[in-house]
């Protein structure tokens, strides 16, 4: 299993949503978002090994990820004024992407 490439187009993924959601605050983003990949990277190899072997189903799968959620700080754009609930939003959809890309690796 290729996770290397998986984690780089993870973090692909996640900078383009970034991107398309914030704008001109993207750039401030990018070493949380690096940092956020990094430290839930052996969580998120163990995970995707497990999925793969079929020893946890797509729910438990999801439900892992989500708990990583409050992990993922995003201090630099609470600073510039974005509310906790657009975070919130954000941080969802950021779950998402790291569910369907590991989805899609899988299977």
């Amino acid at each position: 299993m290729e996770s290397e490439k998986l984690f780089k187009e993870l973090k692909t993924e996640i900078s383009e949503l970034i991107k398309e959601k914030f704008g001109e605050e993207s750039s401030t983003v990018k070493n949380e978002i690096a940092e956020f990949v990094d430290e839930s990277r052996e969580k998120l190899q163990r995970w995707t090994l497990l999925f793969a072997s079929g020893q946890i189903s797509k729910d438990e799968l999801e439900l892992l990820l989500a708990s990583q959620k409050d992990l993922f700080v995003m201090q630099s754009l609470y600073q510039t004024g974005v509310s906790k609930i657009s975070l919130g939003h954000f941080k969802n959809k950021v779950v998402g992407v790291v569910f369907t890309k590991i989805v899609t690796y899988v299977v």
